[in-house]
């Protein structure tokens, strides 16, 4: 091969080389958040939590609200309480139901929120309050002096989402509970660790 066609083909490789780099460089940047550009939405979110709390099946009713980045971040509160008047399983007064509310910080990571049916991983961590309080059958007999007692949680799961609308959606979840030590007549901290299933909305602007 002579010189000349040595000169050409370094040459063209050059040229070559350089395209490919511009046009990576010229590529969108790929960022957590997806283009870029951050966009800020709100949403609420009403939902329902099953579980085993102290012996049997407890019903908690909730309420959450907060911000979404990209459709993929979310950033909430939640608040939630025991609607069931059930007596602890090892509660001798049978007049008495526990009582509870749970309030927390919500993070949620959606993946591909773009597909109708996608998958979301939830966390949750906050402050519990726990009580026992006499059942409504029982309420003419006057109150019951208990203290309570607070306790912080972590609820980790992952969710099954799916889009109903542009401004609402749908989702079926899983997660464990942890709960810190406690101790409060009966109860301890292994009444209440354990799975939960929930069922929820987010009604809002993503």
């Amino acid at each position: 091969m002579s010189k000349d066609m040595i000169k050409v083909n370094l040459l063209l490789l050059f040229f070559t080389i350089a395209g490919t780099t511009t046009a990576q460089t010229n590529e969108e940047v790929k960022t957590f958040f997806g283009n870029g550009k951050l966009e800020i939405g709100y949403f609420v979110s009403p939902t329902c939590q099953f579980g085993d709390i102290a012996g049997s099946t407890a019903i908690l009713p909730g309420i959450g609200a907060g911000v979404v980045f990209n459709d993929k971040l979310y950033l909430g509160i939640n608040f939630k309480y025991i609607a069931s008047e059930k007596t602890p399983e090892d509660e001798s007064d049978t007049r008495l139901y526990l009582d509870q509310r749970y309030c927390g910080l919500r993070f949620e990571y959606a993946l591909r929120p773009e597909k109708v049916v996608h998958i979301n991983f939830p966390v949750e961590l906050g402050f519990g309050d726990t009580e026992l309080d006499l059942k409504d059958s029982y309420e003419e007999e006057g109150s019951v002096p208990t203290d309570d007692v607070w306790f912080a949680y972590l609820e980790p799961g992952v969710a099954l989402e799916i889009n109903l609308h542009k401004y609402v959606k749908f989702s079926l979840s899983a997660g464990y509970r942890f709960v810190s030590d406690l101790s409060f007549r009966s109860l301890t901290e292994k009444d209440l660790i354990g799975m939960t299933y929930s069922t929820g909305l987010k009604i809002g602007r993503f």
